[in-house]
């Protein structure tokens, strides 16, 4: 269904990914990821950016370079890694897989990762609704929970 006109939203991508997580055959209860942050630093990478990109808007001269930097930087500083340049062509199931590769991390190791998404998020002090739901699916996909992002919802931003 969601490929039927042969392109996936971001928003179709959440759903996608957090139905096939949920559906998906975990492994042993209670068993948790050993890896740190910096030896699956790329697939932090690719999932920074599409939070990034999902986070900025082009300014007033068509521009958006300045504001995806600062989410970028912001990003990298809370999870101590060495800041990169967003990734420009994102692919979603180059993300997917990235996601899926993160489940792996160590579980204070993805809180250090969330930490940095939401620094991200947060760098133009608006959070989104597709923010919002990317860090809802981040939280589902490596069971690290969050509370509510949005305490209300200006009906002006939901088509943004």
């Amino acid at each position: 269904m969601i490929n039927a006109d042969r392109r996936v939203s971001l928003h179709e991508f959440v759903v996608l990914t957090l139905a096939r997580s949920q559906l998906a055959p975990h492994g042993r209860p209670g068993a948790a990821g050993a890896k740190r942050l910096a030896e699956l630093q790329a697939e932090a990478m690719i999932v920074l950016s599409l939070v990034a990109h999902a986070g900025t808007r082009q300014d007033a001269t068509g521009r958006r370079g300045d504001a995806l930097a600062a989410a970028m930087r912001a990003g990298c500083r809370e999870m101590a890694i060495a800041e990169t340049p967003a990734v420009t062509a994102l692919r979603l199931e180059v993300a997917a897989a990235a996601l899926e590769g993160l489940k792996a991390l160590a579980p204070m190791q993805k809180a250090i990762l969330v930490k940095g998404l939401f620094a991200a998020v947060s760098a133009d002090g608006t959070i989104r609704v597709m923010e919002a739901e990317l860090m809802r699916l981040v939280g589902a996909v490596l069971d690290c929970p969050l509370p509510p992002l949005l305490e209300s919802v200006d009906p002006a931003t939901l088509a943004a």
